[in-house]
């Protein structure tokens, strides 16, 4: 792998991707993929697109530290190319559960199994070091790709919502899963803590 970037922290890495805080010089490549109309109707925001100025914003509210909220970007690996974001968010640290939300960006980087990679790596996070128990998503139905990805993971369906999501004159379900920490390995979490070992 060539030299690390000096702005680029990882925080957890994989075999293809690595999560790290959001840099401030990724703001103008999210500016450029949030005009995809495409992905912003997987998101659910409907026909939007974002500007830099948008953009901007989202990064400021994310980048400060949160007990309700982590969010990392995702990067590749081996290039350090910026290619997405997730989050946990609604983080109850009392009942120990969170809501997770994730976007690949790229369109490159759809089904490559970055997505399904980051996603196993942020629940491993959650369940090791925030204590949760359960994670849910909420994903629309025309979203196979995303729906296989969420159940490599471990995720099961478990509930949906008919007919809720309108995309021109078709309507579709919203589907509720969730994962809980019994059905999660979180050896590699472990295995981060050196004097664990």
């Amino acid at each position: 792998m060539s030299e690390r970037s000096p702005t680029l922290h990882p925080v957890l890495t994989g075999e293809k991707v690595v999560l790290a805080r959001l840099r401030r010089e990724d703001v103008p490549e999210m500016a450029r993929y949030f005009a995809n109309l495409e992905l912003t109707t997987y998101l659910g925001a409907f026909g939007a697109a974002f500007s830099l100025q948008d953009e901007e914003a989202y990064f400021e509210s994310v980048s400060k530290s949160s007990p309700e909220q982590v969010t990392f970007g995702i990067y590749v690996r081996e290039t350090e190319r910026f290619i997405g974001g997730l989050d946990l968010r609604g983080i109850n640290h009392r009942h120990g559960t969170a809501e997770l939300g994730i976007s690949v960006h790229s369109p490159d980087h759809w089904g490559g199994g970055y997505g399904s990679e980051a996603v196993g790596l942020m629940v491993e996070y959650g369940m090791y070091f925030l204590g949760l128990y359960n994670i849910q998503l909420n994903v629309f139905a025309y979203n196979v790709r995303g729906i296989r990805a969420y159940e490599k993971v471990g995720f099961r369906e478990i509930g949906r919502r008919t007919g809720a999501v309108r995309l021109g004159q078709e309507r579709f379900d919203s589907v509720l899963m969730e994962i809980t920490a019994d059905r999660v390995d979180t050896a590699r979490m472990r295995g981060l803590v050196r004097l664990l070992e």
